[in-house]
């Protein structure tokens, strides 16, 4: 039983704020249309980027959550440090993933002009940022024993 419980742990951790963000870059993306319709593909195709990224974050606690409850010998403290190890960092990273998404589609209504380079630097950021969330994966990996 407690073993599901920090398996839970970690898939609610990882979850919780991108689904907070995801729903935010959407709504900017949303209200941003409305200010300009003529941008359509571009706040269509940055905000299709923006959830999938920020999706990783989630991912990694479905995955741990996964490998948690697989796993037959795994004692209820190890269970729950690697809920916690890929959960915080998920979270964190989603929170951080969320705004850089948000604030490039605002910026981008502010100078379409600029948008290629807007979102190069959104990639490149949310992928440095990204490494993070890695690291919290890897070391519940090794926890786990896998």
């Amino acid at each position: 039983m407690t073993i599901v419980l920090w398996a839970a742990l970690a898939i609610i951790l990882a979850t919780s704020w991108v689904t907070i963000w995801q729903w935010w870059i959407t709504k900017t993306s949303m209200k941003n249309l409305g200010i300009n319709p003529e941008l359509q593909s571009t706040f269509t195709m940055m905000t299709i980027l923006g959830v999938a990224l920020v999706e990783s974050c989630a991912i990694y606690g479905l995955i741990i959550a996964f490998n948690i409850l697989g796993s037959a010998n795994l004692t209820p403290i190890n269970s729950l440090l690697a809920g916690l190890t890929v959960g915080i960092p998920s979270l964190l990273v989603g929170i951080t993933e969320g705004w850089i998404a948000k604030n490039a589609i605002d910026a981008i209504l502010r100078n379409p002009d600029a948008k290629g380079k807007i979102l190069t630097a959104m990639i490149i950021f949310i992928a440095l940022i990204e490494s993070c969330a890695i690291y919290g994966l890897i070391i519940s990996f090794r926890i786990i024993g896998n």
